[in-house]
């Protein structure tokens, strides 16, 4: 699975560095399921898609939904075993950890992602 750094543009803050991109079917269907947390500057980027689940989640987590063009739409937490928003406009979700620093990031802001 590939890794990408994700950055709000115009800062150049650091949102993550070790993001796993869920790029293919497989993969979105797992997203983060079983594993156990979800460190500081992890997460998970699923590209096609504008609603998650925490079904198998053992943790809560924060979600930033964003738009073909990587703005930021809607910044909200989805707890375990919950079914989190369905934004229409949304292609892409971002999972964060709960605790992560998403002050930062808000509706509006333009993120922006390499691949390591």
């Amino acid at each position: 699975m590939r890794h990408i750094s994700v950055r709000v543009s115009g800062t150049d803050e650091v949102v993550g560095s070790k993001i796993r991109l869920a790029h293919n079917p497989w993969q979105r269907f797992l997203g983060l399921m079983g594993t156990r947390d979800l460190p500081s500057g992890s997460g998970m980027l699923f590209e096609k898609t504008n609603a998650v689940h925490g079904f198998f989640m053992r943790y809560a987590v924060r979600l930033v939904f964003l738009d073909s063009q990587g703005r930021v739409l809607v910044v909200t937490q989805l707890k375990p075993w919950h079914v989190g928003p369905i934004v229409r406009q949304a292609r892409y979700v971002l999972e964060l950890p709960e605790n992560a620093s998403t002050g930062m990031v808000h509706p509006g802001d333009q993120l922006i992602w390499e691949i390591q």
